[in-house]
């Protein structure tokens, strides 16, 4: 399936259909096995081991042929193994795809998710147009659907490419139809919610992806912004774009700050989505999100190896914004208000300087002491104008700090804020779709170390350790204390985390867009 660059729609269809009542064709059908409980001894009568069966289908038309792949050896069903047959497909499939999920008492929905992204490389190298899913061998009455839609969004969600810029060669995968086989009917009716919201997932998970792999060069502030404009119309959105005479006029001082030594003009966006019939009871979310284009560390330059990765700094911005659409899509009942500040920190003869002091839009006034941390003096002041809008609950997303990656490593973001109570209600949200959190202190006493001979306070502390605390801690410095506050920093999560089957090899992975939204639809 080619990639979907910025606004465009997925081409790919979701549907669901019943096997004793509607008729329809597939190239591949992919039949969950699962490993038997019995064990029986091999020929030799010297060791056992697992067979494997289909488990919720024991009389289906696979029965024979995966008893004996089990009864050689050949495949036995362990969690991600997998047999292609060809020619093998019965009731409208010409191949069969047998995925070994493991025993059926393990198999959770994010193992479903993982075998959902192992099934696309092998969908991709077949070139394969069409898959039917088998739910009704799936195991549970009641979980059968959900696991038939973790494999779903598993698959959807690894099948990314970002071909905006290739002059040659093809698409890695020719996928356009994925179609749920059920003769549940309650199933059925819960799979037809299902595909309306991956279809919709995985519109604004590129759109996050899209936007974070765009080179600098044309992802500049002014782009994203005249993007939002265009992406929030077409979905009942209201867009204000701030340039730098209108950040001004706001006292935005720190943002601009950031961005005085770029060529390039930085620009504010500022989102509203209201649900249809809200009451005077409807909760307010505010969002805000980084939209660093492009982060030489300004003054306080970047090493160069690797720093073209900093395409990626505005990835908090782009993930916030992803949410807001999909949560927008998916009617949730709650007043959303997104600030997506974007800017450039470059070197010149304008940009700031170590040592320099700056007024804050709250009054606060900032020595900076490293134009690296320029974030969050993004944030600062981003956060700032998010609260006039008297939200209940504050979300922001940055790719923040790098020791963040040193400590959580690249299996989770870091979450800090000032409610542990709302922190745990996005960790068990987090959990539920595979984009964990841990959260991390945030002592008052970590500030004592940033306070300022000449300021309020200096953008870093004298020492590198804890420096996502520090970072957080500084931002806190700004949220109103009535404001329920959560801070993800994502700098170790925004990219390349091929390490998890449903995410791309490389580049941008679209992390946190399904948590944030699954939080405002939970209203």
């Amino acid at each position: 399936m080619a990639a979907t660059q910025s606004h465009k729609k997925s081409a790919l269809v979701l549907e669901v259909k019943s096997k004793s009542k509607d008729g329809f064709e597939t190239e591949v059908e992919w039949v969950p096995v699962f490993q038997s409980a019995a064990k029986k001894k091999d020929r030799a009568g010297d060791s056992e081991k697992k067979s494997a069966k289909a488990v919720e289908n024991p009389k289906g038309p696979y029965q024979a042929l995966i008893g004996k792949l089990a009864d050689s050896g050949a495949f036995t069903g362990g969690y991600k193994s997998s047999q292609f047959i060809r020619f093998a497909g019965h009731e409208g499939a010409e191949h069969i795809y047998l995925g070994g999920c493991g025993a059926a008492s393990d198999l959770t929905e994010e193992r479903a998710r993982v075998l959902g992204g192992l099934a696309y490389l092998k969908l991709a190298t077949e070139k394969v147009r069409a898959l039917s899913i088998a739910v009704d061998a799936l195991p549970g009455s009641g979980k059968k659907a959900r696991l038939a839609a973790a494999f779903a969004e598993g698959l959807v969600l690894r099948a990314y490419e970002f071909r905006k810029y290739k002059t040659k060669g093809e698409s890695e995968s020719k996928l356009e139809k994925i179609t749920f086989v059920t003769a549940d009917a309650k199933a059925k009716k819960e799979l037809q919610s299902t595909a309306t919201y991956l279809e919709a997932l995985l519109e604004c998970v590129q759109i996050t992806r899209d936007w974070s792999n765009e080179p600098s060069n044309e992802g500049t502030p002014e782009y994203f912004a005249e993007q939002c404009k265009k992406i929030a119309q077409a979905n009942g959105i209201k867009c204000k774009i701030l340039d730098e005479k209108a950040c001004a006029d706001e006292k935005m001082r720190l943002f601009l700050s950031v961005g005085q030594g770029s060529d390039r003009e930085s620009r504010v966006v500022i989102l509203e989505y209201t649900p249809k019939q809200a009451s005077k009871k409807v909760k307010t979310v505010a969002l805000v999100g980084k939209g660093v284009t492009f982060d030489t560390g300004g003054i306080s330059i970047k090493p160069s190896l690797k720093m073209e990765d900093m395409k990626h700094d505005m990835t908090g911005a782009a993930t916030l914004f992803g949410a807001t659409v999909l949560a927008a899509k998916l009617k949730a009942n709650v007043k959303i208000v997104t600030v997506l500040a974007f800017t450039e920190n470059m070197p010149s003869g304008h940009a700031i300087k170590p040592g320099d002091i700056v007024t804050s839009r709250n009054g606060k006034t900032v020595e900076i002491n490293n134009t690296d941390a320029e974030g969050r003096l993004v944030l600062a002041d981003a956060l700032d104008l998010a609260q006039d809008y008297q939200p209940d609950f504050m979300i922001d997303a940055a790719t923040l700090t790098g020791a963040v990656q040193v400590a959580l490593g690249k299996y989770c973001c870091g979450v800090l804020g000032n409610d542990d109570r709302f922190i745990r209600q996005l960790q068990a949200i987090g959990e539920e779709t595979g984009e964990r959190m841990w959260q991390l202190p945030l002592f008052d006493e970590y500030f004592d170390d940033m306070k300022s001979e000449y300021a309020d306070m200096r953008n870093v502390a004298n020492d590198p350790n804890g420096g996502t605390i520090r970072g957080a801690i500084f931002l806190k410095q700004f949220v109103k204390k009535e404001v329920k506050w959560a801070h993800l920093d994502i700098a170790a999560t925004a990219w390349d985390m091929g390490q998890f089957a449903y995410y791309p090899r490389r580049g941008a992975s679209g992390a946190y867009v399904r948590t944030v939204a699954e939080f405002l639809r939970s209203f």
